[in-house]
Order: structure tokens, then C-alpha cells, then sequence
């Protein structure tokens, strides 16, 4: 049968179907200039979503099906993102309790473990790659592993709340995930 449609294929037809592909061709190249476009547009909205100062609501813990409030049921923390790219990103325990000694220096082992282990800060720089994941480049962390590590998160900005996901926490399995409020000045 293909002989047949050959032989009556006039050169007009010919044409007309290596121009039918190379349109198909040049609409394919179109569609990835799009969504490659509508990801780099979406990284950057994110990026502009995410900037100022943002106050912690709360911070969950999940491992193996099971959650929990990792730092507590009011943990207090503040995430800070900056226009040129950098970060500081504190989370704790609203009730650590506080050192006999009033001096930081001089805490019982039972009173530093308390404080540490309540405690979770990260600073440094951050990017957005195409597909809405936030990458941190770690330069320091009161975590001393974390210190020049990068990780990534999700993140998911709805007005002034933001929902941050830790596929990486400190505990070394699970996710936290983190609701935020941007702050308002007071």
C-alpha cells in the first residue's frame, strides 16, 4: 500500500509533508522554550514570594507514619530571606529551660543538652532551581554537620503563609515541616 500512496504523491505533496514536519519540529522546540520559561518564571516568583522575615508557627516531625512536635508545641523562630540571596534560619523550643547559673558558659551538661537539643540555627546563601526546590548552601549551623552542606527544600508560599519542608532534618530520617507567617512590624 505504500508504494501505491508513493507513486501517487505528487513533488507538491512531498513538500508538503516535509514542511508538516518540520512545523511539528519547530512546534516541539516552541513547547520546551515554554516550559522551560514558566520554570524559570515559577523560581523566580517563588524567590520574590519568600522574601522578609517570616515567624514560626509550627514545626512538624515525621518519621515512619508517626508525627510529633519536634520543638514543641509553640516553638518560637524566625526565617529570614534576603533579596541577594542569603539566610538565616533559627528555630526552638519555647520552654528550654533556662540556665541555674544565668551564664551561658557555665551550664550543667543536662542544661546544655536541654538548650541544644531545642535548638536548631543555619545561615548562609540560597538559590531556586526550575523545578521550585530551594537550595541552601549551609555556611554555618549551631548543627556542626550541616556546616558547608548543601540541602534542598520545598517550599510553598500561599499570601503570608509558607509551608517549608525538610526532607533532611537534623534527626538524620523523616521530614519537618514547618508552617510560617510572614511578620508584620510592629
Amino acid at each position: 500500500m505504500k508504494k501505491v500512496l508513493v507513486a501517487v504523491c505528487s513533488r507538491r505533496d512531498v513538500v508538503t509533508i516535509a514542511s508538516m514536519k518540520m512545523l511539528g519540529k519547530m512546534f516541539l522546540i516552541a513547547l520546551i522554550g515554554i516550559a522551560i520559561t514558566a520554570d524559570y518564571a515559577h523560581a523566580q516568583m517563588t524567590q520574590k514570594q519568600i522574601l522578609g522575615t517570616w515567624s514560626v508557627v509550627s514545626a512538624i516531625y515525621e518519621v515512619d507514619g508517626k508525627k510529633s512536635e519536634i520543638f514543641g508545641p509553640n516553638p518560637l523562630g524566625q526565617f529570614i530571606f534576603t533579596a541577594d540571596g542569603h539566610f538565616s534560619l533559627t528555630v526552638m523550643r519555647s520552654d528550654r529551660p533556662r540556665f541555674a547559673s544565668n551564664n551561658s558558659t557555665t551550664g550543667t551538661p543536662e542544661e546544655n543538652k536541654a538548650a541544644m537539643a531545642g535548638f536548631i540555627h543555619l545561615y548562609g546563601t540560597y538559590t531556586f532551581s526550575s523545578d521550585g526546590w530551594q537550595t541552601l548552601h549551609i555556611e554555618g549551623s549551631s548543627f556542626p554537620n550541616w556546616n558547608g552542606a548543601e540541602q534542598r527544600r520545598r517550599i510553598q508560599v500561599k499570601g503570608d503563609d509558607m509551608t517549608y519542608v525538610n526532607p533532611t532534618p537534623p534527626t538524620g530520617s523523616g521530614t519537618i515541616t514547618l508552617t510560617l507567617k510572614r511578620a508584620k512590624k510592629s
